[in-house]
């Protein structure tokens, strides 16, 4: 069937139709926002540096390190209290507080002082934070001179109206240097969200002012309660990675290999490749993205020191990832080999002769085709959960500058991809499924044991994703059964190809998704190499076919059935003539 003409033709109308369908309803689906984005990375840091030597903020000789940050704990509120996805998109169009900021941290190794500058999304100065040291002398005012100076300058230069303000709460502080840093919390009186209330704070550091920051003081009561809903979702994801670990790690990829390996059916050179080079991937992204790791660094350890940490981290974690990744490749090559016999050999599937195959163009290009399926399903399902059964996903922006901080925005995308295509399918899908199958055959009832390990497989990898802010905590194992049970079906059918080449488009498509939206100088660069290396499976084929020059036809050789474990022949048995009174043993 699936060689027929009439198949493929049907195939493209689908693949189109879902196509449309994603594009006129992905919007409407997921609770997407929309920014006044004006300003980038590059004018946020020259904006910043402007602003510190104007207003001699600390530290001197100082870097810089940048974010766009949201503030999650005010989504959430306005979400799940005050009005979903709606009220916090007419939070963002009022001009009472701005959850997305541009972060610019302007720092010195060794030294405690620090600024913390913020912009809004459209480059207005929105505050700025002056840690000073403790032990840092200054003058000791009294509360009401410390208030005229922090609202004289609020006022003058930074254009606060105090006039929709009323004052709240003051505090001081004298510090080990004998300075007293006075704090001045004032509030909207008139306007509010739900009950959370518009507020802004005021610092006076000896007779300075340190620090102008507008925020929003939510319910205590919501904090506790979006807190054990949180707990719920990891819970749920922790029981799930557990699963993971005994069932499949230790059950199917230690065990099960094992008692293969002593059959001589274990190939172990490819997955180690493999493992090795896909956890090397996943180094890059870390080195990709040191840019945003100082932004959390400590000014009282070496910036050496800090950079050495993360690479330590980095090759921690490559160590780690490579052991994994290798143990889970060897189990569901392996397993499969020998649980599928009609399946491809997965370790010729990029060798000319079987690249240059029609069977193996058909299981690439039906990969990506599927990812238009993929998206229907999506949004439909949120668009069901969302809108008729009233789940909550979070609000997302379509572009977030963070993604251009990088060194090299379109590696993370790909590496990511690459992994959690490669490593997921081998672990959820083959590992459990092909370790059932060979129970079944092993016990008797091959089919039920497949069903049960396609339930498992399902509900563990829906699990395994359910840390996301998403309610009902069970939410995402819901959304992901569909997909899973798609995946175990195209896996059983045509092998783990086609699954892995569909899952890594689709992550493709989403962590690149910024990219294609975002409208900054070179953009097009990321743009072109990330399509290229997408279909980096399909170039393959391709490059296999012109090399061949014909189409090749698969040989049984390239079958799982057709390959069979090495022969162990047994050594010959070794003569000993028995010796004869007074001489040494002879052997021949």
């Amino acid at each position: 069937m699936f060689r027929k003409p009439v198949f493929w033709i049907v195939f493209v109308i689908i693949f189109i139709a879902s196509i449309v369908f994603t594009y006129n309803y992905f919007s409407k689906a997921f609770p997407l926002i929309t920014l006044d984005l004006k300003m980038n990375r590059e004018t946020a840091l020259q904006t910043a540096r402007e602003l510190v030597q104007k207003y001699h903020w600390g530290p001197q000789n100082f870097k810089q390190a940048s974010s766009f940050e949201l503030d999650n704990r005010v989504q959430n509120y306005v979400e799940l209290e005050v009005g979903g996805s709606e009220a916090f998109k007419k939070m963002l169009e009022e001009d009472f507080y701005e959850p997305y900021t541009w972060q610019i941290r302007n720092y010195r190794e060794g030294e405690t002082t620090e600024t913390l500058v913020r912009f809004t999304p459209a480059g207005k100065f929105y505050g700025f934070t002056e840690k000073l040291p403790e032990d840092e002398p200054g003058t000791s005012l009294p509360p009401d001179s410390a208030q005229k100076i922090a609202e004289v300058i609020a006022a003058q230069d930074w254009g606060i109206d105090f006039s929709q303000y009323k004052q709240i709460e003051v505090s001081q502080e004298i510090q080990p240097g004998g300075r007293t840093d006075h704090t001045f919390v004032y509030e909207r009186p008139n306007v509010q969200i739900g009950e959370g209330k518009y507020r802004l704070r005021l610092v006076v550091g000896g007779d300075r002012l340190t620090e102008l920051t507008h925020f929003v003081k939510i319910p205590e009561a919501f904090s506790r309660k979006y807190e054990e809903m949180r707990s719920t979702n990891s819970t749920i994801a922790m029981g799930a990675l557990i699963a993971a670990a005994v069932l499949f790690v230790i059950g199917g990829c230690i065990v099960g290999v094992f008692f293969l390996f002593r059959q001589g059916w274990v190939l172990w050179k490819k997955p180690l490749f493999w493992g090795i080079f896909i956890a090397f991937l996943h180094v890059l992204s870390g080195i990709n993205e040191l840019p945003l790791a100082w932004m959390n660094y400590d000014t009282a350890l070496s910036a050496t020191g800090f950079l050495l940490e993360q690479i330590v981290q980095l090759l921690g974690s490559f160590i780690f990832l490579s052991v994994l990744l290798t143990l889970s490749f060897v189990g569901a090559e392996t397993l499969s080999r020998k649980a599928f016999p009609h399946h491809i050999q997965q370790w010729k599937l990029w060798s000319t002769d079987v690249a240059s195959s029609p069977a193996v163009l058909g299981r690439t290009v039906a990969g990506y085709m599927l990812v238009g399926l993929f998206f229907a399903y999506d949004v439909a399902a949120y668009f069901f959960f969302t809108r008729v059964l009233g789940w909550w996903l979070p609000s997302e922006a379509l572009f977030e500058p963070d993604v251009l901080a990088s060194y090299f925005p379109w590696l993370s995308s790909i590496a990511i991809s690459a992994q959690a295509g490669f490593w997921e399918e081998s672990l959820f899908r083959a590992v459990p499924i092909a370790g059932a199958a060979l129970l079944g055959s092993r016990f008797g009832k091959r089919k039920l044991w497949i069903a049960a390990a396609f339930v498992i497989q399902a509900v563990v990898f829906g699990g395994g994703h359910a840390s996301y802010a998403n309610q009902p905590a069970y939410a995402r194992i819901v959304e992901l059964i569909i997909p899973a049970f798609a995946f175990g079906l195209i896996y059983i059918r045509f092998g783990l190809y086609p699954a892995i080449i569909l899952h890594y488009a689709v992550d493709v498509a989403y962590i690149a998704m910024p990219l294609f939206v975002a409208d900054t100088p070179g953009i097009w660069i990321q743009q072109v190499i990330v399509i290229i290396l997408l279909f980096v499976p399909l170039w393959i084929a391709i490059i296999a076919r012109i090399r061949a020059k014909k189409w090749s036809r698969l040989k049984e050789e390239d079958y799982n059935r057709g390959w069979k474990p090495p022969v162990v022949t047994a050594p010959e048995p070794i003569e000993v003539e028995e010796s004869k009174p007074g001489e040494f043993g002879k052997t021949t």
